[in-house]
């Protein structure tokens, strides 16, 4: 039986699920591809097309050694019933659907971390360089500074009184 890390470097990611492909499991389990074929082929109404992918051409095109199915976690847990001969090998490979579901879910968590920290950073970096400020807006003076005053006053209020 091959260790973890080797079943989570087959599991291959698609449509949005962990899921092996076809002859890793048939490897796995020590079955031919065309038994696990034939035993998903007599069943279609155990195994919907979200438990076993049936690949598209182009799916097969993107993936080394292009299978035909691809089996997700529940897909997996389900021959467990049909292959009582082999459920402890199909135990081992449940923890490697699992730990990749973990990964996964980490690998998500930092990617969101990661984009908010590049967010604020941005916001400082703007910040510093001045670049939040609208262009065209006169410097503000530094101190007390009254607008509204009548033209003159000032200097009204300076020039000496006669008398």
């Amino acid at each position: 039986m091959a260790a973890p890390v080797e079943i989570l470097s087959r599991l291959l990611w698609i449509r949005d699920a962990a899921a092996l492909p076809d002859q890793a499991l048939a490897d796995q389990l020590g079955l031919d591809l065309k038994a696990l074929t034939a035993l998903v082929q007599a069943r279609p109404e155990r195994f919907s097309e979200s438990l076993v992918f049936h690949l598209t051409a182009e799916e097969r095109q993107k993936i080394p050694q292009a299978p035909v199915l691809a089996f997700t976690e529940a897909g997996t847990a389900l021959l467990t019933g049909l292959l009582a001969d082999q459920e402890p090998a199909l135990l081992k490979l449940l923890p490697a659907f699992a730990e990749a579901r973990r990964v996964l879910t980490a690998q998500a968590e930092l990617a969101a971390r990661l984009m908010l920290l590049e967010q604020k950073v941005d916001v400082i970096l703007k910040a510093l360089q001045g670049e939040g400020e609208e262009e065209g807006q006169p410097e503000r003076p530094i101190g007390f500074v009254q607008e509204n005053l009548p033209k003159g006053l000032k200097a009204r209020q300076r020039a000496p009184k006669k008398g």
